[in-house]
């Protein structure tokens, strides 16, 4: 029989070839994480230098994207997203909120029991943010660059400029007499509070022949958003003072349910308007204004008058506080009792959390060229007077 020969020379010569060959993988995975890092490095770096970049740029934006790839973009989402009645961005974001740091804290102790290296949590951080990375630059391409689009009014031919007080207060009067003639057709609860008697989720559905309506009359504005989704857990929303939220990942404008009827509608109709390519807060509060006064459903009509009352009465109680008193005199009490319902439940979210969102957002609007922040809200008043004084009554 013969005997095996003596292989240590084959062991060492092979020990030394794995060994170069964990090396070289580990120098491989290294260079992978450094990768990643790289590429979200770069791609945060673009995705925050959107607004500079397109800065100046809004005639390209109107004519490449607003009024044609973006249009594609939304209704093609829209297409599976409108599928299902609950909003999909929400489900999506509980997850995100929730999957992430228990996939953080997974990784960490795995360090700390020693059954995993460093190596494995620093991909799951290169990993996350590189995804929040292309995101960002999504947000932009879904919808974002709608924010650089030439100005609505420019599209509609208004004129912006420094109206009369007169003028405003003759607005804000026909606006409370228009609202209060509507008012009294409209159903109240035992309190004396508007309270539809039809569901909210059907109120909703007439939404979209409501801007169809509107695209008909005044063809600058799009003809087919879809129907605004409630948000599960809208209390969520309501400590941080939102009313409603657009999402143009998912092309799904997202309404806070928990809130009164009052301007519930009018909150739909603004997010809808988001979802046309309307991005200026301004804009889309005059937009959601006008597609409200052409909806079929009376409490429809007031939600948007009603909002346009607050709106231009503000307005009118900063330039001229005596002229505001007296056409708040001409509200009538039920009107009043609404305004103090619709009060009483916003001040219930009063605090810290409130402000906090609102520095955010007053931040976020800034940051992508809407130089009045929160307060480019009230400035959608001086569209609707540009708007009669070019239309008249009848506009």
């Amino acid at each position: 029989m013969r005997r095996n020969r003596d292989k240590t020379w084959y062991n060492r010569r092979m020990g030394s070839k794995k060994i170069k060959q964990n090396r070289g993988k580990k120098t491989a995975r290294l260079g992978g994480i450094l990768t990643r890092f790289v590429f979200a490095a770069v791609l945060a770096a673009l995705g925050f230098s959107w607004p500079y970049l397109l800065a100046g740029r809004a005639a390209w934006i109107e004519t490449y994207y607003s009024g044609t790839a973006y249009q594609l973009i939304r209704r093609a989402i829209s297409l599976v997203t409108a599928l299902v009645p609950f909003s999909i961005a929400e489900l999506a974001l509980y997850s995100l909120s929730i999957g992430i740091p228990v996939l953080l804290l997974y990784r960490i102790l795995q360090l700390i029991l020693q059954k995993a290296d460093w190596k494995r949590l620093a991909r799951t951080i290169a990993s996350v943010l590189l995804a929040g990375a292309i995101v960002l630059n999504l947000f932009y391409i879904t919808w974002g660059f709608n924010y650089f689009r030439e100005p609505l009014a420019q599209r509609m031919g208004l004129v912006l400029l420094s109206r009369p007080v007169d003028e405003l207060e003759a607005f804000v009067l026909k606006t409370a007499e228009e609202a209060r003639e509507t008012r009294a057709t409209l159903r109240e609860d035992e309190r004396g509070v508007f309270s539809p008697a039809e569901s909210k989720s059907a109120i909703l559905e007439d939404l979209p022949e409501a801007y169809a309506a509107l695209a008909k009359k005044y063809p600058k504005f799009e003809p087919d958003p879809t129907r605004a989704k409630m948000i599960l857990w809208s209390r969520g929303l309501s400590w941080q003072g939102i009313a409603g939220i657009y999402i143009g990942l998912t092309a799904e404008p997202n309404i806070n349910a928990d809130q009164p009827p009052l301007l519930l509608y009018q909150a739909a109709a603004h997010e809808m308007a988001h979802q046309t390519g309307i991005a200026g807060e301004n804009e889309a509060e005059f937009t959601a204004y006008l597609a409200c006064l052409q909806s079929s459903d009376p409490s429809v009509r007031y939600s948007g008058l009603m909002n346009a009352l607050i709106l231009a009465g503000n307005a009118l109680y900063q330039s001229d506080a005596s002229r505001y008193l007296a056409a708040a005199e001409t509200y009538g009490e039920a009107i009043w009792r609404d305004l103090e319902d619709y009060d009483a439940y916003w001040s219930a979210f009063d605090g810290e959390v409130r402000e906090s969102a609102d520095k955010r957002n007053d931040a976020y609007l800034k940051h992508n060229a809407q130089e009045s922040g929160v307060r480019s809200y009230g400035e959608s008043v001086d569209l609707m007077l540009a708007f009669y004084a070019k239309y008249g009554k009848n506009g």
